[in-house]
């Protein structure tokens, strides 16, 4: 009884201590101009929120994530870019070329990004 007793109040201690480590992070950026063509969605990463620097993550029609500068002019007009893009397909419920095959990914990072 007290072994038990012994190992829940390890784990929960440790649970206690172990310090927020997020899974979804940019720990690197490229600097390299990605086209518009190949995005589906955007997200930022705000250095301080559990991620060690500040990122624009951009989504692929293949399901890559991609991480860019924050700030760049090029990572601005992209994310202008993928947001009129994605606007314009949600006004015709997605029968758009762009988004052609690619519903899936939007379904996946559904719970995880917004528009």
């Amino acid at each position: 009884m007290s072994c038990h007793l012994l190992f829940l109040i390890l784990v929960l201690y440790s649970s206690v201590e172990t310090p927020y480590i997020a899974m979804d992070c940019c720990l690197s950026v490229s600097h390299q101009v990605i086209p518009s063509n190949i995005v589906v969605r955007h997200r930022d990463q705000v250095k301080g929120e559990g991620c060690p620097i500040s990122a624009v993550i951009f989504v692929t029609k293949k399901g890559k994530y991609l991480c860019a500068p924050s700030g760049e002019q090029w990572v601005n007009n992209l994310k202008t870019e993928v947001d009129r893009i994605l606007h314009k397909c949600q006004k015709n419920n997605f029968k758009c070329k762009h988004f052609k095959h690619v519903w899936y990914v939007l379904l996946l990072q559904r719970n995880t990004f917004s528009y």
